[in-house]
């Protein structure tokens, strides 16, 4: 988007005009920039201290109203608690006693339930005990389980309240014959026998969370302010904001909760402030920095309008100022690309600058383009040298190389036909010496730098002729090319070390029948010749010396003589631009991939 933008700025004006430009409104818009970025630092920080201490002062005005409920709680709590031992010493005592004090309880309880607001209280005693399944406050401890708490949970409270969070209770039917299921707060008291380890009693104080969430919304009304509770094991319990219900906190944000109990801090987009309840839950209370910038939106909105109405001005200023400046600059500049870009020197006319007639008025410009069209002209005469040179360089380099592997060549051919005039085979011999004088007509004929294919198989192909003969046909090969492939050109003596080599270091006494097979395909906009062989193979030491000769373009006069010359000539700009590999295993044969740039005759010669 970016470089869309820039080509369209640069069809308008000149690169320098965009320059100067930048320049001006980098002059202007920074420090009315600056000035924005101060103002709206110091407006946010004043909204966020204003929205943060009136946020923190409803926080806790909401906490002395938890707290204030949760004590009430304990207090119902603690009066139970005195009529709970009423009833425990009546126990002992006769019938009559028994059943006033467990009236007098009973009447209790629904009193305190009416009167604080309470959802239910529930009393649990044994279940030979009498009144135990009275069904509207009494319960036997098997009953324990609709609450999803276990007589482990209970023992060893002592005077001390035991806090739980239970959603989805369904209270017994006789108090709830619609099976409705509420979200509840339960306080558990209990009283546990030392001599027979067993409960003797407990009773549990039920507050519904729907009225904790209504006075956690009443409080955050029409604001993005989230205050929720959330239960010592990370449970969220009641909420302001209706979406959180029955979530989980991770133990990671629980830990940073715990950590920064009755305090406030900020964490990714948002401040939170954490308190802790009696009861050892936390009150949260998350106000989102969305909320608190929204207050200096018509800030920014001023700063925006500002800018927009000082950029025009300051752009039209600028074109003004600069166009006069910029229009020489863009001249010279366009000359200079344009002599950058000239594909032929020599032939084209040298490139003018306007200036003016009288060098007394020439400026610094003007002086840059005299200079530049002087540059021109030595340019022009010393980059003819340098091709000439470069030229005559890389035949010499050529044909140096070239030099160097015809006697390698002819040396170990001739080393063949000593080994079968030794041996006797006088006819093998005289064929070899034919094919050979053969050879060489052929090689002198084409006396160019690059043969076609067609030529160099065909060169090759007298040479596995002779070898052929020397070896008792225990030599064969095969020759496959795609279609029109071989007018395409190549180094002389590109193949010859290769097929020289297999069979030279392929036949032993594991491999004595050597097959060669040389293909010739197509690749992109490239040449892919595979030579390929059955025979011994290369030991791994060796290979890898080969392939860092052929990798670093090296040329060995002690090992590997003829394949590093070809790698030498082919890798040449000139020559194909191409590269060697040679894959090899012992006893596996070897594989040589030859690929250099298609390169056609006409053009080439």
């Amino acid at each position: 988007m970016m470089k869309h933008l820039i080509r369209k700025l640069q069809g308008i004006f000149t690169r320098f005009q965009l320059k100067l430009l930048l320049a001006f409104l980098l002059c202007t818009l920074i420090p009315l920039i600056i000035i924005s970025c101060v103002s709206y630092g110091v407006s946010y920080s004043i909204a966020r201290d204003k929205i943060m201490d009136s946020a923190i002062l409803a926080a806790d005005q909401l906490h002395t109203q938890l707290n204030s409920r949760i004590r009430q709680t304990e207090n119902v709590a603690d009066a139970l608690q005195y009529g709970m031992y009423t009833l425990e010493a009546a126990d002992d005592q006769s019938l009559f006693s028994y059943l006033e004090t467990f009236t007098a309880l009973r009447n209790s309880m629904s009193l305190y339930t009416s009167t604080f607001n309470l959802y239910q209280i529930c009393v649990f005693l044994q279940k030979e005990q009498l009144g135990s399944d009275e069904g509207l406050y009494f319960y036997p401890f098997s009953e324990l389980s609709a609450f999803r708490i276990t007589e482990d949970q209970l023992k060893n409270l002592g005077a001390s309240s035991l806090w739980l969070y239970r959603p989805r209770i369904t209270l017994p039917f006789i108090l709830n014959s619609e099976g409705k299921q509420t979200d509840t707060l339960i306080c558990c008291r209990a009283l546990h026998n030392q001599g027979s380890g067993q409960l003797d009693y407990a009773y549990f104080i039920l507050l519904d969370m729907e009225e904790f969430s209504e006075i956690l919304s009443a409080t955050f009304v029409n604001t993005d302010i989230i205050s929720y509770l959330i239960t010592p094991e990370g449970q969220l319990a009641a909420a302001s904001n209706s979406d959180l219900y029955d979530q989980s906190l991770s133990l990671n944000q629980m830990a940073l909760f715990e950590e920064n109990r009755n305090s406030t801090f900020s964490y990714e987009n948002s401040w939170y402030h954490v308190l802790q309840l009696d009861n050892g839950w936390y009150q949260i209370t998350e106000i989102p920095n969305d909320y608190i910038t929204g207050g200096t939106a018509l800030l920014m909105r001023t700063i925006l309008l500002t800018l927009l109405l000082a950029l025009p001005v300051t752009i039209v200023t600028i074109l003004l100022i600069s166009r006069s400046l910029s229009g020489r600059i863009h001249n010279l500049s366009l000359a200079m690309e344009s002599f950058r870009l000239s594909p032929d020197l020599q032939n084209n006319e040298p490139l003018t600058i306007p200036r003016p007639k009288d060098p007394d008025l020439y400026d610094e410009i003007d002086s840059l383009g005299l200079t530049f069209e002087q540059m021109q002209s030595t340019i022009r005469q010393n980059l003819q040298s340098i091709l000439e040179l470069s030229l005559t360089e890389e035949r010499l380099k050529y044909q140096l190389l070239q030099s160097q592997i015809n006697p390698h060549f002819l040396y170990n051919i001739l080393g063949s036909i000593k080994t079968c005039q030794s041996l006797g085979k006088l006819e093998t011999a005289g064929q070899m010496i034919t094919d050979l004088t053969r050879f060489y007509r052929l090689t002198l004929r084409k006396s160019g730098e690059l043969i076609t294919l067609r030529d160099e198989l065909e060169i090759i192909t007298l040479y596995l002729n002779m070898e052929k003969l020397c070896l008792n046909n225990s030599l064969d090969w095969k020759i496959d090319l795609e279609d029109g492939i071989d007018n395409f050109l190549i180094c002389k003596f590109t193949l010859q070390p290769f097929v020289e080599n297999s069979i030279l270091h392929g036949i032993s006494a594991q491999t004595p029948d050597l097959f060669l097979h040389i293909s010739a395909a197509y690749g992109d906009d490239t040449v892919i010749i595979i030579i390929k062989d059955n025979g011994a193979g290369i030991p791994s030491a060796k290979l890898y010396e080969l392939q860092q000769n052929l990798q670093n373009r090296t040329v060995n006069y002690q090992k590997n003589f003829g394949i590093c010359n070809v790698n030498a000539r082919i890798s040449s700009e000139l020559y194909g631009n191409g590269h060697i590999r040679i894959e090899s295993a012992p006893l596996k044969g070897t594989c040589v991939t030859i690929e250099f740039a298609q390169m056609e005759g006409d053009e080439t010669e």
